[in-house]
């Protein structure tokens, strides 16, 4: 099982550029805490902020950057880190719920395409599955499940340390197993509710979670609206993220993102179970309290996800861990069976690898290595301190290969958010800075762009076109 996690993590793990936006703006902001030596504020640049997630996948990104430098495998190891610390997880809560086969579980979860492709994306995903994985690992390791002995604190423990760690690294959405695990202690030992809420444990999550968030509303207390209305309730109950809203945009995110990410084992159980059905035989699934405990998991945040109004198929991957253990108790003692089992492991493997091998190959329209390329070729950037994008979505991934600060400007006054969002800056604001720019301006903008040149009394000189965009050097 450590043998295959690690083929699948390490190989090709630093063989594909960066992708914005995401990419570049979750490495843009671990650049930032590295060069300006902060750590407690995420920052886009410089001048602007940046709280939309938490800060522990930006540190983790900033150390692994400081350790191996600025690379796309230094990118990507945490999230490799995280995936091999999963799949350790995996076997621990298989063991401790009773699956015939452990070590099969964790293999059957290191290879699903779901963990294998999203743990290649520098996101927040892969962390929150190994978090939340962690304190779900905590909670059997209590023994609330399997047995009726009074829980074992140092388990309750270790599952608000995990529910601490999940929160700071994507907020409230890291507390949904809670939810399953509170069920299912109040459907089968409900005397035992009580005990889950240590106090310990609590203090420990307080400090893990949430010293983050009360040092920066401490300082600034206009953030705890901000997190609460805008980051928490904004996402739940209504569609301004703009993230496949509406009734029925679930289906088009969620039952796809489920489906393929369970492969290539789903196959299997649908195989298994078709040759049992035309069999006449029943089919076999391990412990009933397992079962029911894997369903909570896989249902309880299932239905909030389907209920928020902000929907991406990442949000969903925390399932997979329960979904992969599902599949490895409906299979029961297959894996036993010797050969078969160990043929299918190692197809998934290679399969796995393979997938992360075909990675350089998709063509992305955000690749930020080869539009630094471009950039390299039509400008000297010798001449150039920062660059800036005018009336468009930055581009964070350039600061990884070209190693200056990326920001953006608005052309309209104006521009504002709720209250802890940082607004780009004005554009006359920006030109006053005594950096020279590279100003990077849409071609559909351009004459309202120019026609605010004039207003800002500040000399430009066109360098020529790219793409989409029309280039110019500010002149101080």
């Amino acid at each position: 099982m450590l043998v295959v996690s690690l083929l699948v993590a390490l190989a090709f793990q630093g063989s594909r550029h960066l992708v914005d936006p995401d990419e570049g703006r979750y490495t843009d902001v671990a650049h930032e805490m590295v060069d300006l030596d902060d750590w407690l504020v995420p920052r886009l640049d410089p001048e602007r902020p940046h709280y939309t997630k938490p800060p522990l996948t930006y540190w983790a990104l900033a150390a692994s950057f400081r350790a191996f430098g600025s690379n796309e495998w230094a990118a990507r190891m945490p999230n490799a880190l995280a995936f091999v610390g999963t799949a350790l997880l995996v076997l621990g809560v298989a063991r401790r719920l009773g699956l015939t086969a452990p070590a099969f579980a964790a293999c059957l979860w290191a290879t699903s395409w779901g963990p294998v492709l999203a743990m290649n994306v520098v996101t927040t995903d892969t962390l929150l599955t190994f978090f939340e994985t962690l304190a779900v690992f905590g909670f059997v390791s209590c023994g609330l499940v399997a047995s009726d002995a009074p829980p074992r604190t140092g388990g309750l423990r270790l599952m608000w340390i995990g529910f601490g760690l999940a929160f700071l690294t994507k907020g409230p959405p890291g507390l949904l197993p809670l939810g399953a695990i509170v069920g299912f202690v109040a459907w089968r030992r409900r005397a035992s509710l009580a005990r889950l809420f240590d106090p310990a444990g609590l203090l420990a999550f307080a400090i893990v979670g949430l010293a983050w968030f009360v040092a920066l509303i401490w300082h600034s207390p206009d953030l705890l609206d901000y997190f609460v209305r805008h980051e928490t309730v904004g996402r739940v109950a209504s569609g301004e993220h703009h993230r496949n809203a509406g009734w029925l945009g679930w289906l088009v995110v969620y039952p796809p993102t489920l489906i393929i990410g369970s492969l290539p084992w789903l196959g299997l159980a649908l195989a298994r179970w078709r040759q049992a059905a035309a069999a006449g035989q029943p089919a076999r699934a391990e412990g009933s309290d397992a079962r029911r405990f894997l369903a909570l998991w896989v249902a309880l945040p299932l239905i909030v996800f389907v209920a928020a109004q902000s929907r991406l198929p990442l949000y969903v991957l925390p399932l997979m861990v329960p979904i992969a253990l599902a599949i490895a108790a409906f299979l029961g003692d297959w894996p036993a069976s010797g050969r078969k089992a160990v043929v299918a492991v190692v197809a998934a493997t290679v399969a796995a690898i393979a997938l992360k091998a075909a990675g350089p190959w998709v063509p992305f329209e955000g690749d930020a290595s080869r539009l630094a390329d471009e950039l390299r070729q039509t400008v000297d950037l010798s001449t150039v301190d920062e660059i800036v994008f005018v009336d468009a979505p930055a581009r964070y991934g350039l600061k990884h290969y070209l190693r200056m600060n990326v920001e953006q400007a608005e052309s309209h006054t104006g521009a504002v958010g709720p209250g802890g969002y940082s607004a780009p800056e004005p554009l006359c604001q920006e030109l006053a800075m005594p950096e020279r720019m590279l100003l990077i301006v849409p071609a559909r903008r351009l004459d309202g762009v120019l026609a605010q040149f004039e207003l800002c009394q500040h000399r430009v000189e066109r360098i020529g076109t790219l793409r989409q965009w029309v280039l110019f050097r500010s002149v101080p």
